[in-house]
């Protein structure tokens, strides 16, 4: 960028600092030390409903936070007005440009934040997700967060959104017993340890996704039940180190989490889990992957997570675990496993697939949404 170019990009964030200080007076933040049930909201399916109706649904079945997978203007302005918070991701492929020019975050925020701050709850923002572990974005990871949390210090809110990325359960060399947890030796020291040490000088979130169907499926050792959460004590597990009980297979994940960040000396971080449930499909012979199963395991966990008193995980007693189910919608255009395209707790033509057991009496009418759908398509 010239020089030049530098002292308009300066000059504009300095009034929009003023604007947004003066005229947009800021609530207070979204605290991550609470639990709750949030919805992961991607966009990679062909027929999806508009933002506008899939705030419907979501509003329809009680969720009260919603995780995003981009910085679209157009969706956070669908999410203005509503009691629903978000939680922003910046794409992968931004992350070297940000790394290396401080302005880029200037100019995000600028397109995607500031002209939303009064009237949508914005809690954090992801840089990247789950790139911790990829060799040509990891090196630009630490450096963009930092661009980004400097970018929200000069609009002077960086105490109401949190900046972190999202990591992937694979960062963990070993999960079981939890006491053991540990992170992958390639990135422990040189990823890891300076994320956490960031996050926790910014008392930022730690958010991992895990998905307890995946680590049932990589080995033959766990039982079903034990993943779906199924209250049977001939199944619990016992940690040979700790003598603390396991429950359920959801809670050996955190608390191995919360082992590996404090052998790297971070004991008190807030673990939010940003993605996890189950598939309602998959393989022909795959017998886990069904809605019976994705039905009991979001149920359950939704059961778990908001107990009273508060639960927490066997290593962290009394301290609650922030959820975000994985996902809103089937998307039919993500490519992988089979189970890819059967995450959704709604179809793409905006049917329900099964109750989570929170929604609103009444809810959303089927009739309504039909009739907005084909206004919609009809434009």
């Amino acid at each position: 960028m010239a020089a030049a170019d530098q002292v308009l990009v300066r000059c504009a964030c300095l009034q929009l600092i003023l604007f947004v200080c003066f005229f947009f007076p800021i609530g207070s933040s979204f605290s991550f030390g609470g639990r709750g049930i949030g919805i992961n909201y991607g966009r990679l399916g062909t027929n999806l409903p508009p933002p506008d109706l899939a705030v419907k649904l979501i509003t329809s079945s009680n969720i009260k936070h919603v995780k995003t997978f981009d910085m679209d203007p157009l969706l956070i302005q669908a999410f203005s007005n509503t009691n629903i918070t978000l939680s922003l991701c910046i794409p992968d492929q931004e992350l070297p440009s940000l790394a290396s020019d401080p302005t880029r975050a200037d100019l995000i925020l600028q397109r995607s934040i500031l002209p939303f701050i009064h009237h949508t709850k914005i809690s954090s923002i992801s840089v990247g997700n789950e790139v911790s572990m990829v060799p040509d974005l990891a090196p630009h990871l630490l450096p963009a967060i930092k661009n980004v949390y400097k970018s929200l210090k000069r609009f002077k809110i960086h105490k109401n959104i949190k900046v972190t990325t999202t990591h992937s359960v694979a960062v963990l060399a070993i999960r079981s017993p939890p006491s053991n947890g540990i992170f992958q030796d390639s990135i422990g020291g040189p990823i890891m340890k300076p994320i956490l040490r960031f996050l926790n000088k910014t008392q930022s979130p730690f958010m991992v996704n895990l998905y307890p169907y995946l680590t049932y499926k990589e080995t033959n050792e766990i039982p079903l039940d034990f993943a779906l959460f199924t209250e049977n004590p001939s199944l619990f597990y016992t940690d040979p180190n700790t003598g603390l009980v396991y429950k359920n297979l959801f809670d050996i994940l955190v608390d191995a989490l919360n082992t590996a960040a404090a052998s790297l000396g971070f004991h008190d971080l807030t673990l939010v889990v940003t993605e996890t449930g189950w598939p309602t499909n998959g393989y022909e012979n795959d017998n886990a992957a069904s809605l019976e199963n994705a039905r009991l395991f979001n149920q359950r966990l939704i059961k778990h997570v908001m107990r009273v008193p508060v639960v927490g995980t066997p290593m962290r007693p009394g301290v609650p675990v922030m959820v975000y189910l994985f996902a809103l919608f089937d998307e039919d255009l993500k490519v992988g496993e089979p189970t890819e395209n059967h995450w959704g707790l709604f179809y793409a033509n905006g049917s329900k697939k099964y109750e989570l057991g929170i929604e609103k009496k009444g809810g959303l009418r089927r009739t309504e949404l039909v009739k907005a759908q084909y206004e919609f398509y009809e434009m």
